[in-house]
């Protein structure tokens, strides 16, 4: 196939994925939900890794890590004394670690996947490998606060993740984090997208292995969230990241792992109870590659 016939049909899926897209939210959403502090941004059409100089969002600070202290997180069902020194420090100096990622795509949703795939490689947001496509992706990342006038939540900052060898945008993400009516802190982030975003608030949990889970299946303000114009709504999908000690006993054995990993990590998704995505990671500090 010539390059203005590929290009002419990479359109079309994009434009049959963007309309999928819209199509399925609109019949997945919920209820309605005023109760639960979400992130406001949403982008208008590509995202990529500049997107936060693009929208002037940033106030030029850059934490290094996804939150500042895990210790902010504890609750009866979270003891952050029991997690592992590396897992703890990937997430408060998140930056200094290097990522690689491998992503599974699980029937029936292969072909939605790859015709989204098209969608999310030219938005440069939630930019996976498509179905078939098992190559690793090493990411780079960078973190910068959000202006709390755009951006009320506690903590707020983006952590853009590029492709390492191409430049692209993979995931450009606001997390933050919001203390809930019952008193327990949870992990908020917002992924934005045309319009719209995809907000995910989370509990943490403790896990064998000095291990931690960061999960929606958990009573209260966790879930799925697609924020629009018109309100915020819960959408019948859940989440979870699990975090292992690269050298754990009980650490997943099927993740690419680069030498000297430090961490691996899952990240996995269903929708309507059918498991539809497993992304995994392995991460290993700057300095161990130096």
């Amino acid at each position: 196939m010539d390059a203005p016939r590929r290009t002419a049909g990479r359109a079309v899926a994009g434009a049959a994925a963007l309309a999928g897209v819209g199509y399925a939210a609109r019949r997945l959403a919920g209820t309605r939900v005023t109760d639960v502090p979400l992130s406001p941004l949403t982008a208008r059409t590509r995202i990529g890794g500049d997107w936060v100089a693009r929208t002037g969002v940033g106030t030029g600070d850059h934490p290094v890590g996804e939150m500042d202290d895990m210790a902010a997180f504890a609750h009866d069902g979270f003891d952050p004394g029991l997690v592992d020194p590396e897992v703890r420090a990937f997430y408060e100096r998140t930056g200094e670690y290097e990522l690689s990622l491998t992503a599974e795509w699980h029937r029936p949703f292969r072909s939605g996947a790859w015709l989204a795939s098209h969608l999310t490689s030219r938005l440069e947001q939630l930019n996976l490998p498509a179905p078939g496509d098992g190559r690793t992706v090493r990411l780079e990342s960078r973190f910068e606060r959000i202006d709390p006038a755009l951006d009320p939540r506690d903590g707020a900052r983006m952590w853009v993740r590029t492709d390492a060898d191409t430049g692209e945008g993979v995931f450009v993400a606001a997390y933050g984090s919001h203390v809930a009516a019952d008193g327990e802190r949870y992990v908020n982030i917002a992924v934005p997208l045309p319009g719209c975003n995809l907000s995910t608030v989370l509990s943490l949990r403790n896990l064998d292995d000095d291990a931690v889970e960061l999960t929606t299946e958990a009573p209260g303000d966790p879930g799925l969230y697609l924020v629009t114009p018109a309100g915020a709504f819960a959408l019948p999908m859940v989440q979870r990241f699990r975090v292992w000690p690269a050298d754990a006993p009980g650490a997943p054995t099927d993740v690419r792992r680069t030498e000297g990993a430090a961490v691996v990590a899952t990240h996995e998704m269903w929708l309507c109870g059918r498991q539809f995505l497993t992304v995994r990671y392995a991460g290993q500090t700057s300095t161990s590659t130096s």
